[in-house]
Order: structure tokens, then sequence, then C-alpha cells
């Protein structure tokens, strides 16, 4: 504190300022004259005034909430400067939260962060699969791991609504900036919060479902700071399954042809020798045994991370710069994927005046995607259904022709052309702010934003040659399969551009008085999406040595073309009034006005309210005498309405297409069909949410959060179609979309409650643990079924995303079994026995049952460990869920391999005593399978998994300074590594009902950070 004394009518005027312990003014400090009640608060400069009676024997005592107290006497000096020492530096972090910051003392909504430097120790490039398990209320899901489409899909608190669920990705402040959260660099991040309650309401129409924000370096004054950090990382399945083996599938044939005609005995397909012969693996030529997935795919793919950023800066300019490289290669032998990203970023903030301060943010990106012709899916779907009885590639190096034609060893490659899907993404913010003169603390910003992408893709889609052997000529037969009609080349190209500006600006209050802070402003942000999206195609290339759309076929069937565009706007009306007394009472008032033009006029417009209190307990003195052991207490609670604008456009017009083509006389003549009615009365889905919950700091090392959360989700655009009989005409002949329009009839309830409990210890060793649980169930209160629907297979007054299917009770060992209970048609001995749910006295679709739980988990959890030890450091995330199932039922039988979980289990005449039904034709027809979906099925999803690990260790500085190295740091990092569950045959955060899709990756990664 700087301290200054003049005499003002007969009193001394003190004048001085408070810093905190990195120099900085302290706004908000305490300065109380000890022994009086004269006191005064430190403004947003950390100054203040304060006028005493005398100086003698003053003793001035200067505090601030999570800073040690300290008494100051002037003893007659003009100048003393002393600086707080931090207590609870926790209390102190400032968060980011919607259009600005806030203490975290100070905080009323629920809100949570995680530092950019905690992302950086996961070896995932994309970003999106570093957040699980770091926080509560989050629930990541990553659903495959394909390079360039690994990205986990999001929910906060779970499922809310029958419409869509995403999450507003807010980036520097720009709502959905175009690029999103997944391929940011995350060397580029300062750090991610969550908006979970009501705190979400100040973006209005868009912030139903959550907002997270994510903020990017800046410059910090002082020298130059150069950073270079490589990696090199492993990636290989999480999971994969175990598929049958030559010798069983064939006696899987075997049964299956006895199924289907019993008198021709147990060796229809295949006699004992062949089996034999499979095993023993004497003739690989006529009898192989083949591993599909180990003739397609490498045990490990690589992976390579770059990255050089320079931050710096002086009292007038800060800067960060960045450069990035990322490189991932598929799993497939010679395979066709690879992606590659390239990006930069620079954030300049410039001081133009004392008052008038700008900042330019520029950042982009090319992500260079390549795939083969056939999707992932595809050639998952080829690795798990190819017999192990064909070969995959023969022994002179010719490929066989697999399943159907279809053989993955050659899928994955470049044989049947290239898929190139390059993305370009560009971002720049202008942004100033200006301190106005004729009030102290009000001031105005704003920022300008424009982003533009550039999605293209060009599929060339070329024949090649397989070959089938002749056991009786010992020729190989050609096949061509791949290309387009006829087996010749087919390219087609298609564009996709979007583009976005944003413009906003705030008038801000920020003011304390006494005790009393203001933080407060009013502001007008409007917006304008346009995308566009064009493609052609062409057949019948002559050749595959011109893939250009001019060289293909001449018929005018040959070619095709596509295209569309459309427009969005939104303007807003924001404001914010936040108050605090003394840190200790705290409300903060939130509002928006959304005006959208998705919405027909008279509906254009909403009106999205918040309002949070909060009440710091262990400020009063009381509490403090009676109750040492707390820190920090606050207890808090948040309400308001947030909207959902995420709706297909112009549903309030009637939608045509052209459909039909007629000949009128000698002209051919387009039809115009309508397919959709209009609603000129479409509005906006409402979210009401309320939170109450408390803060605790307590022995100055635990840390306690807990939280109580409701929502009801109303207004939900949705049909009403099921109750409307077909005799009304209100149909559509077209297609499987309702004629009728959508109308805001929808109702979901959701509730639950989340916790954090941490702990932290400093010292020569230093470490920390941090554990999250989160619970939260929805409840579907309306939506249009079908009158008849009984009421224990409803949605209505059930959980978002759950099954109607059978009980599956056990199996039928015996004729006899089948005598005794009730079955459905074609059942026999080896199928599953179904529950007679209703007791009728036979198996129909009245007996099928709504799960409990559906394929988003009702509980989520994660475990945060850090630690560090002279010059080592180590951190770990294990994260899970919980209540959660997933229908699993693979594609099986003659049309495909099974599952070994499967076929080692199973019932047969040999194995009465299987665990699995028996084996049939095609398992999505069969009666203990697709036929009737059952629960047998339905697998429990839940895991626990060491989502990330990482070990690091830093070279001793008096060894780096003989070569003028700040610092260098080598690590070794994994993701994934290990995982905890049920179920057998798939990572189970898998969402296919098949299980066929690129497999998640578990990542181990070897890196260096060095900095000069």
């Amino acid at each position: 504190m700087m301290c200054t004394m003049s005499m003002v009518y007969g009193q001394e005027q003190i004048s001085g300022r408070v810093l905190d312990e990195s120099g900085e003014g302290l706004p908000g400090a305490s300065v109380l004259v000890v022994g009086t009640t004269n006191g005064t608060v430190t403004d947003l400069d950390g100054n203040f005034q304060l006028s005493v009676s005398t100086s003698a024997d003053l003793t001035l005592k200067v505090s601030f909430i999570g800073y040690q107290s300290q008494e100051i006497t002037p003893d007659g000096r003009s100048s003393i400067e002393v600086q707080l020492q931090a207590d609870l530096q926790s209390l102190n972090e400032v968060v980011v939260v919607g259009y600005g910051e806030q203490k975290k003392a100070t905080l009323t909504g629920s809100v949570s962060q995680v530092e950019g430097r905690d992302l950086q120790n996961s070896p995932q490039p994309n970003v999106s699969n570093s957040l699980a398990g770091r926080f509560s209320g989050i629930i990541a899901s990553n659903r495959g791991g394909e390079p360039g489409h690994d990205g986990s899909s999001f929910t906060i608190r779970g499922l809310a609504t029958t419409g869509n669920n995403d999450v507003l990705v807010v980036i520097d402040g720009v709502p959905g900036q175009i690029g999103g959260l997944e391929r940011l660099n995350p060397n580029d991040i300062e750090s991610v919060s969550v908006l979970k309650d009501a705190s979400a309401a100040i973006y209005g129409s868009r912030a139903a479902n959550g907002v997270i924000l994510v903020t990017t370096k800046r410059g910090k004054e002082g020298k130059p700071v150069i950073s270079y950090s490589f990696n090199q990382g492993f990636s290989s399945p999480t999971r994969m399954p175990d598929m049958a083996d030559a010798e069983t599938y064939g006696s899987i044939r075997n049964e299956i042809a006895y199924y289907n005609n019993p008198q021709g005995g147990m060796n229809q397909v295949y006699s004992e020798d062949q089996l034999n012969q499979f095993q023993n693996g004497t003739d690989p030529l006529n009898y192989p045994n083949t591993d599909w997935a180990k003739a397609a795919l490498n045990n490990v793919a690589l992976q390579s991370q770059h990255n050089l950023s320079i931050r710096g800066g002086s009292e007038k300019i800060n800067y960060f710069l960045s450069l990035g490289k990322t490189g991932q290669d598929g799993l497939y032998k010679d395979g066709a994927t690879r992606y590659d990203q390239y990006s930069f970023r620079s954030n300049v903030d410039a001081e133009i005046t004392e008052r008038l301060k700008v900042g330019l943010s520029l950042a982009g990106r090319k992500e260079a995607r390549q795939f083969p012709t056939t999707g992932a899916d595809g050639i998952f779907r080829s690795i798990y259904r190819a017999y192990p009885t064909v070969v995959a590639v023969y022994p002179n190096g010719l490929p066989s022709t697999g399943i159907e034609n279809n053989n993955p060893v050659m899928m994955a490659t470049e044989a049947g052309g290239v898929n190139e899907n390059p993305k370009y993404v560009f971002n720049g913010i202008l942004r100033a702010s200006y301190d106005l003169p004729f009030l102290e603390g009000l001031s105005v910003d704003g920022f300008f934003s424009v982003d533009e992408s550039s999605d293209r893709s060009r599929n060339f889609s070329t024949p090649y040659t397989l070959y089938n052997y002749d056991p009786a000529t010992e020729g190989y037969n050609p096949v061509v399969v791949g290309g387009g009609a006829d087996q010749q080349a087919t390219l087609s190209e298609s564009h996709y551009s979007q583009s976005m500006t944003v413009s906003n600006i705030k008038l801000n209050f920020k003011q304390y008085f006494d005790n009393h802070f203001i933080d407060a402003f009013v502001g007008y942000e409007q917006s304008e999406n346009r995308t566009h999206t064009m493609g052609a195609s062409r057949l019948h290339f002559p050749t595959i040595e011109t893939p250009e759309l001019s060289q293909g076929g001449a018929a005018a069937a040959d070619y095709d073309n596509w295209g569309s565009s459309y427009n969005y706007t939104r303007k807003s009306f924001i404001g914010r009034f936040a108050y605090n007394f003394d840190e200790k009472y705290l409300a903060e008032i939130q509002m928006r006005v959304d005006g959208s033009s998705n919405f027909p006029e008279g509906e254009r417009y909403g009106f999205f309210p918040s309002v949070s209190a909060g009440y710091r307990i262990s400020e009063e003195s009381w509490f403090r005498d009676n109750l040492s052991f707390f820190d920090d207490l606050k207890i808090r609670a948040s309400y308001g309405q947030l909207g959902n604008d995420n709706v297909g456009q112009f549903q309030y017009y009637d939608n045509y297409t052209f459909n039909n083509r007629y000949v009128i006389g000698d002209e051919v003549v387009t039809g115009i069909d309508l397919i959709r009615l209009g609603n000129p009365n479409i509005t906006w889905e409402v979210a009401t949410k309320t939170d109450i919950g408390f803060n605790a700091v307590w022995l100055k090392k635990f840390t306690t959060e807990f939280i109580y959360f409701q929502q009801d989700r109303s207004k939900i655009l949705t049909t009403r179609n099921a109750s409307i009989p077909g005799t009304s005409g209100i149909v559509n002949p077209y297609d499987a979309d309702p004629l009728v329009p959508s109308e805001n009839i929808g109702e979901v309830k959701s509730h639950g409650f989340e916790a954090t409990v941490g702990y932290e210890h400093t010292g020569d060793f230093t470490f920390g643990v941090s554990g999250n649980f989160t619970y939260a169930q929805n409840e579907l209160v309306f939506k249009d079924e079908a009158p008849g629907v009984l009421d224990y297979q409803r949605e209505t007054g059930r959980p978002l995303n759950t099954y109607l299917l059978y009980n599956a009770i056990g199996i039928f060992r015996t004729e006899e079994d089948l005598d005794n209970y009730p079955h459905v048609a074609g059942a026999q001995p080896g199928d599953l026995i179904y529950e007679d749910y209703n007791d009728d006295g036979q198996i129909t679709a009245d007996d099928m049952v709504r799960t409990e739980y559906g394929n988003i988990p009702r509980i989520t959890f994660g475990l945060n460990l850090h630690a560090a030890w002279r010059n080592w450091d180590f951190a770990a995330v294990i994260s899970g869920q919980g209540q959660v199932r997933q229908y699993v039922l693979p594609e099986s039988g003659t049309v495909g391999n099974f599952y070994s979980s499967w076929a080692d289990n199973r019932w047969s005449p040999n194995n009465p005593s299987g665990t699995y039904p028996r084996v049939s034709e095609r398992a999505s027809s069969a009666v203990s399978g697709g036929l009737y979906r059952n629960n047998f099925w339905l697998d429990n999803s839940a895991f626990g998994r060491l989502k990330n690990v990482q070990v690091g260790y830093n070279l001793p500085q008096e060894f780096l300074d003989r070569f003028s190295i700040g610092s260098l740091r080598i690590y070794a990092n994994a993701f994934n590594l290990l995982t905890v569950t049920k179920v057998q045959d798939y990572d189970p955060e898998g969402s296919s009902e098949s299980g066929q899709f690129y497999p998640q990756q578990k990542i181990i990664n070897l890196g260096l950070n060095i900095q000069f």
C-alpha cells in the first residue's frame, strides 16, 4: 500500500493503493482505522481515500477475502508500499462467465472451469475428448475413433429435450463460432468454462442445453517466451471383438443347416475332416483360418503433434502467436485414411491511449482429411462379417472376394479410389474498449467477428479386381468390383461453405461504493449466418487416368448436380446486473431478448431472464467464531428461463418439393408436391432451470460443492402425428416425414445433483485429489403417442432414449421346456424364453416392456489426481459412467461371422447348457434376435477408465542455463489406458446397435516441451 496524507478542513486526508501478490491494484479491499468504524474500500485500480481526525498513533487494517490481513502504521511517512499475500488463492481465481469474468468467491451460478494447461496433459489431439471426468455436470461420450471424426458428443446434465440437445460453444466471446471446439489447438487454450444452470441465460435462445466457454491465450507483459512442443503417439483400439475361428464357424454353419433340415444330420456343410483341416492349418489355401481384423488392421497407428508459440509484450502491446501441426494415421494396413491439421493463431492487444484498448485475433486451420471411398462403418462391417473360412489374400498375393465381394483388406486402401475431404476454417475478431471520462467505472466495449469455413469433398471411386480360387482348375477367377454403374469409375464433388458475422457492443459500469460493489452492463448483439452447398457427379468414366468431372460418360443419365443455400439472422438485447455487499451478500440478474428469423413475425422475439443469489455465511463474525474450520461457506441459488431455437427453418410456411414428372400432351412437366403443412405459430423451446447449492473451503485444504438442479423443458417443437388417423388425409405419401407441422407441445422434466470434493496439500511434496459425481434423471412428460399404446410401453412418463424390448428370462433347453411355457411361432430348443408380461398365456407384442435406462448415462463421475516432487510431476484423470445401457446385436449367421463370446457359449445339441441362444441364418431376423428385439442383447455399458495419465520430468535449471534454455520438460502420457467394464466385445462408449464402427483409441505418447 502506498499512502500519502494531507489536511482537508481540519481533517487529514489519507490516500493510497492496495496491491495483490503480483503487484496489480486490488479492487474491493477493505481499509479500516483500527478501533473505529471509519473505513473505505479500494476502487477498480486498488486506490482509496480516507478522512481521519488525526494521524497520531494511527493504525490501518487492510484486508481482502482470500488474502492475509495486514496492519500498517503510517508514522507520518508520505508513502508506504505493502503487498497483500494470498491466503486462500482458490477464492481469488477468476472464472470466465458469459460476456465477462467473475471472482470465484462471488460467483452465484453453477460454473465449472478447467485450465488449458490441464488439457495439454492429454495426448488426444481432439480437445473434446479431453473434458470427460474433469468436472461435474458434463457428459462427454466418445462414440468412435476414426481420425477426423473422433470427437465426443456432449450433454450437460443429461438429455433434456426430444429435440436438439447440442451445447452452445462460445470461443473468445463469439457464440457458436464456426469451427467449434473439437479441432482447436489445445496449446492455444487458456481455460474452458461450462455454464450449467440459469447463469447461461445471458445467451438466451441458444442456452437451454448449456454453454461451453473457451478462452484462448493472450499475451503477457514481459520478454518474449518462445515455446516448442513435440510428441509422438502410438494409438490402438481400446477394444475389438474376438471373432469365431474357422473351425468354430464351420461347426456353426453345420448347426444352422441342421436346424433348417434336421434329417440331413450335423455335417451338411462341412465334414469332420474338413473341420479338422480348418483347425490344423495344413491347407491354408483351401481351408484357411482367417483373422480378418489382423489381415486388415495394423496393431498400432502413429500420430504426432508439433506446436510453436511466442508470448510476450510491453507496457502498451501484448501478443500471443502460435503455429500447430497434427498428423494421424488410420489403423488400416496400407490404408487411405490420413488426417493432417495445420493451424495458426494470433492474439494481439494494444493500449492506444490510457482509455482506449484494441485487440485483434486471427485464427485459422486446414484439416486435410483423406479416406477410402467406403466409410469406416462399412469397412468394419465387412471385417466383422467376413467368414474366417475364406482367405483374405491368397499365397500368390491376389486378394479374395471376401464377403459378398467386399474384402476389407482392399476396401481400406486406395485400390477403390480416394475420398478427399479437406476443410478450411478462418476466424477473425476485432475488439475495442474505451473507459468513458465523465464517470469512473463506466466504459464501452464491443467486437466484430468474421468466420468462414469451406468443407470440400472429392470422392473418386474406381474399379479394382478381386479373385475367387477354383480348386478344380487351381485357377483364380477375376471379379471386378468398386466404381459405380457397370464397374466404371465415378466422381462426386461437393462444396459446403459457411459464413457468420457477429457484432456486439456493450455499455459497462463497474464500481465500488464503500462496501457495495456493482458490475452491470447492457448490450446489443446481432449475427448473420449463411451457408451454401453445391455438388456434381458423373458416371461411366472410360479411364481412371482422367479424374475430372468433364471426362465422364457422355449420356444425359451420367450427369447429376445439386445445390442449396440458406441464411438466418439473430438480434439480441442483453443485460446483466451483479451486486455484492462486502462480498457477503451476492445477487445477480440477467436478461436477454432474442429475435430469430427461424420464427414467424409475432413469435420472433423471446425474453429470457434469470436471477441468482448467494450468501457467504462464513463472512459473518458469529459463524467464524463458532465454526472456525470453515474458511469459506457460500449458499447460493439460481432460477431462470432459457431458450432453444435450434430447429428446422421455414416451418411456418407450407413446404413444397419438385417430386414427380408428368406427361401432358407432348411435354414432360415436373410436379410440385406439398410435403409439410406450415405452422404460423411456432416459437421457442423454453427451459426453466432451478439450482440450489453450496460451496465450501475448510481447513484451508479441502473444497466441497453440492448442487441440486431441476429443469422443466416446455414448448418442445414436435409433431402431433401419432394421434391423427390416416383417414384424416393429413398424411405424407412421399416419405416418412409427417405432413402435419411441428407444434410446441412437447415437455420433458429433469432433475439431479452434482457433488465435488477436493483436497490440496502443498510442501516439498505437493499433491491434490478432486472427485466429482453427477446424477441426472429425465422424464418425458408429453409427446404425441398413439392412444392405444399400453401404459407400460409408453415413452411418456419414462426417461428419454429407452428401448422397447421383450424380457428374456432364459433359454429353452428341451422340447419339454417349450411345451411348458408360452413361446413365439418358430421357437425351438436353444431359443430365448420371453416373459409373458401380461400373463395372457401367449407371447405377443403386448409383452414388450420399456427399459429403465437408455444409452445416455444417468451417472457420471471423475477423479482428478496430481502431484509434484522436486523436478517430477504426475497427473491422472479417471472417468466413468453408470446406469446406462446399450443394445448391440451382431450381424451374424450365414451373412457373417459371430463374436467368440456368442460362438463359444452358444446353445447347441452338443452344448445344451450354453448361456447364449442357438445360432441362426440371420441374427437380425432370428427368433432370439432382431425378429423379437429383446434385452438379452442389452448390455450394461457402465465403465470406469483411466482416461488420462501423465508423468513428466523437468531438467535441472542449472544444467539448462549452460545452453540458455528457459525450461525443458520430457514426459510420457496415455489416453484410455485402462477400462473396467462388463462389456466384452466393444468399447462401452460405442452407440452402434450392430457394433460395427471404427473403435475408440488407446494412445501412448512421448513428448517434450522446451522454452527459451
